[in-house]
């Protein structure tokens, strides 16, 4: 959805001040000073009489001669100033020279202290020029703006067919306006898009001919967002209109999105993009988004009791965060700092595991970080598959990342079990023998040696032997290998892979029950 396209902004005072004719007359400001591009002027009027105010209705500038000022007292002139700003004038415009050959003093100093500008025209001009030029400018403009709401509804009517409902309406808005978008009852609730985050432009949404609630386009205003609020107003509230029990939850359309997008059910990736805005799933600069499985560690716990509390904690915690239930499992679809992944869901799964310890606790697996909604099918995908192997391998952490497990993926790719098992036998086959025999340990010796670093006091530590014990188990190991150096890299490598091997297999594999039979 292109969302790309020009946009005149409103003709203010200095558009005014910038046609020739008015150019040609030498204008000077005076009175009050600056605000050009503020004072949005409306229409110029001309008029030559003192009691013009009640006649305007705000947003003109006034043309005039001051013709009907002569010889007024400087109360009058005052009081015609005063006047003026109350109705709130764009701006008064006096031609010199032929009712005042200069600015009558209590004039200007009354529409300083009011903020009026005031223009002096130091040459003669026909104010029909003046007016003709303005008014086709005006006319042109708001004509741009008829045609830019035109074609922003014509742009939301085609999102409403790719994505149908409030939720993927209020995405759409945010999309085109390129902005982020709410919509709040009038009771406060919101329904879709993200909290207020900057006043901006909005639209109330009329429902039965009473406000329902309103749109807000959150950030700097400008034409598109006013053509944009202008635009979704009444196709709001259609939609709401169409189905007023789907305007209740965003937690819930979230959950439907996730699920489509696991299932495939979606029209296009705008769809899903538009869908993830209405949600108010907004990926800000420096953050990326990453897919998350959160599973109970204890078969007994049941789902319902902490889908509650994942979804809450996840919006504590992150960004921007999308929930839903598969398969006994939570999904969870985040938006992180690139950075700080780790940290922000290791800050997660601390929390989740103080609030659900008694329930035996949970354990989070993400996939790699994408950049956009519609590619999160397969960092989700990945999650999962990290899931099941951290399961699988019994891991201790209850934060598993993709990348944390990726030489066992790896290895589960690229060869079978049987070649594995290979593997495994040549590499550790006589320790694997011995421990069948003797119950020693070796195997389970040298793989705390390796996780220690090669450090003995600290592998001895983590055993819960003496040092001297494990100088005997070393050397025996050594031995028992053909007499390698554990200390060479390629051996140290070799041996520390088909480790790893041995631990898929104990915990899965087609050939684990026979490594765990012989470790037992």
């Amino acid at each position: 959805m292109d969302v790309l396209y020009g946009a005149r902004v409103p003709f203010t005072l200095r558009d005014l001040l910038a046609l020739p004719a008015v150019q040609g007359a030498r204008p000077e400001l005076a009175g009050h000073q600056g605000g050009l591009d503020e004072r949005v002027v409306r229409w110029v009027h001309t008029s030559e009489i003192q009691d013009i105010a009640p006649l305007l209705k705000g947003g003109e500038a006034l043309l005039t001669t001051g013709l009907g000022l002569v010889a007024l007292p400087p109360e009058a002139h005052r009081a015609y100033a005063a006047a003026l700003a109350r109705v709130g004038l764009a701006a008064l415009l006096l031609e010199l020279g032929r009712s005042f050959p200069t600015a009558p003093p209590a004039l200007l100093d009354e529409a300083a202290r009011v903020g009026l500008p005031v223009v002096l025209l130091h040459g003669v001009v026909p104010f029909i020029e003046v007016t003709e030029a303005a008014h086709a400018a005006i006319l042109e403009q708001e004509v741009t703006a008829l045609r830019e709401v035109a074609e922003q509804r014509n742009r939301l009517l085609q999102a409403m067919a790719e994505s149908p409902g409030v939720v993927g309406l209020v995405g759409a808005c945010s999309q085109l306006s390129g902005q982020p978008a709410g919509l709040v009852t009038a009771d406060g609730e919101l329904v879709a898009g993200s909290a207020v985050q900057e006043p901006g432009d909005g639209v109330d949404v009329l429902v039965g001919g009473r406000v329902w609630g309103r749109l807000t386009l959150h950030g700097p205003a400008g034409p598109r967002t006013r053509a944009t609020a202008e635009a979704a107003g009444p196709l709001l509230a259609l939609e709401v209109q169409r189905s007023p029990s789907g305007t209740s939850s965003r937690r819930l359309s979230a959950a439907q999105l996730l699920t489509d997008l696991m299932t495939g059910r979606y029209a296009t990736t705008g769809d899903l993009a538009s869908r993830a805005l209405g949600v108010g799933f907004v990926v800000r600069p420096g953050h990326s988004v990453v897919g998350c499985v959160v599973r109970s560690r204890s078969s007994r716990s049941t789902l319902p009791g902490w889908l509650q509390t994942v979804q809450e904690r996840a919006a504590r915690h992150l960004p921007a965060a999308m929930v839903a239930e598969r398969d006994g499992h939570v999904l969870l679809a985040a938006a992180v700092p690139r950075a700080g992944t780790r940290r922000a869901l290791a800050a997660l799964t601390a929390d989740l595991n103080t609030r659900l310890g008694a329930m035996g606790g949970v354990l989070v697996c993400a996939g790699p970080l994408v950049d956009d909604v519609p590619a999160l099918a397969g960092s989700l995908q990945s999650a999962l598959d990290t899931s099941d192997l951290a399961v699988r391998m019994a891991t201790a952490s209850d934060l598993v990342l993709s990348e944390d497990v990726a030489l066992y993926q790896l290895l589960l790719t690229v060869v079978d079990d049987a070649a594995l098992e290979r593997f495994t036998l040549a590499q550790l086959g006589p320790l694997l023998q011995h421990d069948a025999r003797t119950g020693a340990g070796l195997v389970m010796t040298l793989d705390t040696l390796f996780v220690a670093g090669m450090s003995k006091s600290r592998a001895a530590d983590m055993l819960g032997i003496r040092r001297q014990t494990l100088y005997g188990r070393v050397e025996r190991m050594s031995q028992l290998l053909g007499g390698v150096d554990l200390e060479q890299r390629e051996v140290r490598t070799a041996l520390d892979l088909a480790l790893l091997c041995w631990r898929l297999r104990l915990n899965g594999g087609r050939a684990g029950a026979d490594a765990g039979t012989a470790q037992r």
